[in-house]
């Protein structure tokens, strides 16, 4: 049984607890984003931008036993003519880590991708040091496809980038 649930993010998500758990480097060294200049106001303009323009779309992961909010999935940027789509996650409440609910949070992302978005393919690039997303997402169905090697440069130190995807099986 899941113990998290996905809902639309909301502007009334944006509080100080979810704005510290952005300043965390262990939380966001992967993001490719500078969480300890974010402000309030950025992160609702961006909120609203993906809703306004329907590219992409942010979700809450709650855990079911408490409404907690604990990480975000966001679908996006999608590509209507192609039918394909990013999916990225992150758990950025620490104390929610190791548990496996990355897992199952992808999947949720997955289902809602593949049934409300009618998305054909999902991808994400992870940083290959990354290792506990890499597990997450081939936990959830996702396969690894391919590395851009050097892809990304971290702390200066080259990444590959782990290409993983998931295919809608409406479509196949």
């Amino acid at each position: 049984m899941e113990r998290v649930f996905l809902r639309p993010l909301e502007t009334t998500d944006i509080n100080e607890n979810y704005l510290s758990g952005f300043k965390d480097e262990e939380v966001t060294k992967f993001l490719g984003v500078d969480g300890k200049s974010l402000t309030k106001e950025e992160v609702i303009r961006y909120i609203n931008e993906g809703k306004n323009s329907k590219s992409y779309f942010m979700h809450a992961i709650c855990l079911k036993e408490n409404n907690k909010h604990i990480g975000n999935v966001k679908i996006g940027p999608i590509d209507y003519k192609h039918g394909i789509s990013d999916l990225v996650t992150v758990i950025w409440d620490k104390t929610q880590w190791g548990k496996g609910l990355a897992s199952e949070a992808i999947r949720l992302g997955i289902k809602l991708a593949f049934e409300k978005f009618n998305i054909r393919k999902l991808s994400a690039g992870i940083y290959s040091d990354n290792v506990g997303s890499i597990k997450a997402y081939t936990n959830a169905g996702f396969i690894i496809e391919g590395t851009l090697k050097d892809h990304y440069v971290l702390k200066e130190k080259y990444q590959d980038r782990v290409m993983v995807s998931c295919f809608n099986p409406n479509f196949h």
